[in-house]
């Protein structure tokens, strides 16, 4: 009769309680520290996309505004249609710490100038451009009876701090001159002409965010018109056709 070898349970290897416990600790710390990374990339990642959101949204909006104000250009403009009466306007014509208008001509001669205001609304959040296309009277252009069309540049858009969207300067006295005079808000009328360069700053933030919101974007730039001329006796910008 064959015998069966007995199993002795006593000789199995097994874990204690020690090593046990030991081995949880140590999955739960691998656990921890990988769930760790995991959330700090997503976070990361989800601050990288809205960075790059914002700057591009910031960036495209910001070109858009240089491109108008640097090819603003004096206008004669009908004042007076029952006389006839017209008149070279300067190509500035309003700035504030919230808006600016100006005429501006970006084509090659064929069509109109325009008449643009950008407006920062800091209850909507946005800027907007208001573009004004004159009818031609009496061989100059008649803006009251032009047809306007509007269009949002940029949303999410915010003031950095105290500084103005739009800030204006004049030059100073030095030689060689720089314009580093900062001129009052609203602009007056002599102020409109003394203004050679024209500050722009604002943050673009996050849909639904703040301006101290991950990803928040700072954008500035300046402009510098054109028909402004250093060396000129008197330094103020001239009307260019």
């Amino acid at each position: 009769m064959t015998r069966r070898p007995r199993i002795d349970l006593r000789a199995e290897d097994g874990f204690t309680i020690v090593e046990l416990l030991t081995a949880m600790v140590i999955g739960a710390i691998v656990l921890f520290a990988t769930l760790t990374v995991l959330d700090t990339t997503i976070s990361l990642t989800t601050r990288v996309n809205t960075r790059v959101d914002t700057l591009q949204r910031g960036r495209n909006a910001m070109d858009l505004m240089i491109r108008d104000l640097r090819s603003q250009n004096c206008v004669n403009v009908l004042t007076n249609a029952a006389t006839g009466a017209t008149s070279m306007d300067d190509s500035l014509i309003g700035g504030s710490a919230t808006s600016v208008t100006f005429y501006t001509d970006l084509g090659d001669g064929s069509t109109p100038p325009t008449r643009r205001t950008l407006t920062f609304s800091p209850t909507a959040k946005t800027i907007v451009e208001t573009i004004v296309k004159p009818a031609l009277q009496a061989g100059a252009w008649n803006f009251t009876t032009g047809a306007t069309t509007t269009r949002t540049l940029l949303t999410d858009v915010v003031q950095d701090g105290a500084t103005p969207v739009f800030s204006f300067y004049a030059f100073d006295g030095s030689t060689p001159r720089t314009p580093t005079v900062a001129l009052s808000s609203p602009l007056s009328a002599a102020d409109e002409a003394r203004t050679v360069r024209i500050s722009i700053a604002f943050k673009v933030q996050r849909t639904g965010g703040t301006a101290t919101s991950p990803g928040a974007t700072l954008l500035q730039d300046d402009v510098y018109r054109r028909a402004a001329d250093p060396n000129d006796a008197d330094p103020s910008p001239e009307c260019s056709s």
